[in-house]
Order: structure tokens, then C-alpha cells, then sequence
């Protein structure tokens, strides 16, 4: 499962190439799903005061397939809305969502990490936190936990300072799923709610980075390392592999199929992509060709130092 930007055509050749039939790319439109492959639609749209209208909820899960997944809010944590405010949105779109397609499920918002933030940056509200204000927020208004049928969390090692992220940060990510579900355990209604991964990444795989105050970015610096990015990508999948089923970690989104990692838009990612450009007929990088062969049961391969695909035993 990957995220990708654009829809139709291009979403099947970028997840053919990958091996895998279920995407996501941050938007609640369905229109454009192609035969056989599956979407997560997303709802964005979680500021008091900047909810989509109860007609724009009725057609858009009305143009959805019955029964699907709607995503509902993103890394809350990181933003202005708090978990005791997000209760009362919950509910709102759970309650027209059901309304228009009773057979729909729901995951909650997601949280970004569990109880680590960040390294080298300022941080913000651990997903732990904001967690535990929604749920006991959300009991304490309607006399239940949230209706929750998946939870959800974006896993990042965010570390500014120790570069390149490599293999290390991968224990980072495990601890978040295990605290999450070890938390979630603790609630009745939880212990057999799913996690999805909605992102899973990495941010920084060169030498370094400096500051650019023109115009107002980060700029790499040094090479870019594969081979660290590949060791961080099958310490995940293989963990992944070994313990999804006893933490009830159903599916994992990574984060992007493409990204200009050179120059870097807004949310400064210079990590794993899988693909050599964003267009149809692009070919898989190493990084890539580590994650089909992971999907699709082949032999496992890694990258070398220069961007080659190699035999995993190598």
C-alpha cells in the first residue's frame, strides 16, 4: 500500500509496478478508482468551524462504494485542534457518514507517533496525549468510547540531527506501534481494532542539511545514502512481517511513490521514494524494487551504496 498524488490511469501503473492494489492520496473523491484497485478516501477537513456540509458528506459517500474505509483527519496532533475539540467532530462526521452508508467504516485520526516526537525540531502534542484527551473527551460527551471500526498513525523518526536516518530509527517506529497497541489494549472496546499505518517513512537520507534562508528552505547536503535507506525500509517490512498479525496492524501505507527530494517542498522530506520520476512509464528505483519484491513474494533484494539493486544475501 502506497500514497501517491494523482488518480486514474497513473495510480494503476505506479501500484502495478509496486505490486500492491490499495492507495491513498489524501483526498475524499472516489471517482476515479481504477477496476480492482482500492482507496482510502480522506477527509481533511477537521477545524471547528470548517467541516464539509452534511450534503457534501451525503454525496461523496454516496459516490463511494458501500462499505468503504473514510479516513477521517490527519496528524491532529501537530495542528491546531485538540483532542477534547476533535470529540465533537468525530462524532459529526461519524454520525453523517453512517447516515449515508450505514455499512461504512471508520477509522480514527491519524495520530503522528505515539509518545516520541521528534529530535531536532520543536516538537508538539505526543500522539499519546492527544489521544487520550479524544477518547476520554468522547466518553465523557456520548457515554462511549469514539466509535472507532481502525485507528490510525503516521510513523516517522523525525531526527534532524543524527544523519543519514538509517536502520537505527527503525526500532523508533516499532516502539510507536507497540506502545499504541499496548494503550488501546487496555480499552475493552479496542483490543481487537485494527492499526493502519496511513504513512510510513523516513525524512533525511543524505550526509546532512543546512538552512537556505533564500528562499526559505532546506537544502540536502552531501550524497544521498541508499543503502542506509534500504536498511531502514527492510528493518520495517521485516518486522512488519514477523509481528503485524499479534499487534493487529492490518495495513501500512508508505508514504509517497515520488518526491522531488532535491528541492524539497514544505514538509522538507529527502527520504524513501520508489520510483525515478512522478510520470507514467518510470521506472522503480532500488528502493522500489525492495518494496515490490516484499509485496509480491519474490526474492528479497536491498540497495548497494550506489543505488543498485543487489541480491539481499549480498
Amino acid at each position: 500500500m502506497v500514497s501517491h498524488k494523482s488518480g486514474g490511469a497513473e495510480n494503476e501503473y505506479f501500484l502495478d509496478r509496486l505490486g500492491v492494489r490499495w492507495y491513498l492520496n489524501f483526498s475524499p473523491d472516489t471517482s476515479d478508482i481504477p477496476t480492482g484497485i482500492e482507496k482510502l478516501p480522506h477527509i481533511g477537513a477537521i477545524e471547528p468551524g470548517n467541516l464539509l456540509s452534511t450534503s457534501t458528506i451525503a454525496s461523496l459517500v454516496g459516490s463511494a462504494p458501500a462499505g468503504s474505509y473514510w479516513y477521517v483527519g490527519g496528524e491532529p496532533n501537530r495542528k491546531s485542534i485538540t483532542g477534547a475539540q476533535f470529540a465533537e467532530v468525530f462524532d459529526y462526521y461519524h454520525t453523517h457518514i453512517k447516515s449515508a452508508d450505514p455499512t461504512a467504516k471508520i477509522t480514527g485520526p491519524s495520530i503522528l507517533n505515539w509518545d516520541f516526537t521528534c529530535i531536532g525540531c520543536s516538537g508538539y502534542t505526543s500522539g499519546e496525549t492527544w489521544l487520550r484527551d479524544f477518547i476520554d473527551t468522547y466518553r465523557a460527551s456520548y457515554g462511549q468510547p469514539p466509535p472507532v471500526d481502525v485507528w490510525a498513525i503516521d510513523t516517522y523518526p523525525i531526527d534532524w540531527n543524527n544523519t543519514p536516518n538509517s536502520a537505527t530509527h527503525a526500532s523508533i517506529v516499532i516502539s510507536q506501534l507497540q506502545g499504541m497497541r499496548q494503550y488501546l489494549n487496555t480499552i475493552p472496546e479496542y483490543v481487537d481494532t485494527p492499526i493502519w499505518i496511513t504513512e510510513l517513512a523516513v525524512h533525511v537520507g543524505y550526509d546532512g542539511w543546512i538552512w537556505d534562508p533564500f528562499p526559505t528552505q532546506i537544502v540536502p547536503v552531501g550524497i544521498y545514502h541508499w543503502d542506509k535507506m534500504s536498511d531502514y525500509l527492510i528493518a520495517v517490512l521485516d518486522w512488519l512481517e514477523d509481528n503485524a498479525a499479534s499487534n493487529l496492524i492490518e495495513r501500512w501505507f508508505l508514504f509517497t511513490t515520488w518526491r522531488d527530494i532535491v528541492n524539497m517542498g514544505s514538509d522538507e522530506y529527502m527520504g524513501i521514494v520508489f520510483f525515478e520520476g512522478p510520470d507514467v512509464g518510470a521506472s522503480l528505483n532500488c528502493l522500489g524494487e525492495i518494496y515490490r519484491s516484499w509485496a509480491l513474494g519474490l526474492p528479497r533484494v536491498k540497495c548497494d551504496a550506489n543505488g543498485n539493486t543487489v541480491p539481499a544475501d549480498s
